[in-house]
């Protein structure tokens, strides 16, 4: 890991820094670094990254959601391509949010304990923290 990465297993994690960030430029800011806003495959992950990583607001989580015009099938990505049947944080979706928007983006919220472990909803152009995954190669 590089200075101001912090190492967890196979990955280094760092908070995207400048504050606050569109998903989209802080999806390129962790590109910039060879790496993703992460995605939380596991609890322990989660928790190592609150407490090591983490400030106590929203960040943003590695996944997204469309929705093409006309259809009411949801399909969900990830920028690092990881296989969403493996990702186990649970999903609140805003209905409200997913008639006004074709796209979301997914945040959770550090020291609040009914976001842990949970995602929200939220407009992708909206600003957030992120934490940056990078892999270890």
């Amino acid at each position: 890991c590089t200075a101001g990465q912090k190492k967890y297993k196979n990955s280094c994690y760092f908070l995207v820094p400048g504050g606050d960030h569109s998903f989209r430029v802080s999806e390129g800011i962790c590109n910039q670094h060879k790496g993703h806003i992460v995605t939380y495959n596991t609890r322990e992950e989660y928790l190592w990254i609150e407490q090591n990583v983490m400030d106590g607001t929203w960040h943003w989580v590695g996944v997204f959601c469309s929705f093409p015009a006309g259809k009411d099938t949801k399909n969900f990505y990830t920028p690092s391509g990881e296989d969403m049947r493996k990702i186990k944080m649970k999903m609140n979706i805003d209905a409200q949010a997913l008639n006004e928007k074709s796209q979301l983006c997914s945040a959770t919220h550090k020291g609040n304990n009914s976001w842990r472990w949970r995602w929200n909803s939220q407009n992708c152009s909206e600003d957030n923290r992120a934490v940056c995954e990078v892999p270890i190669e």
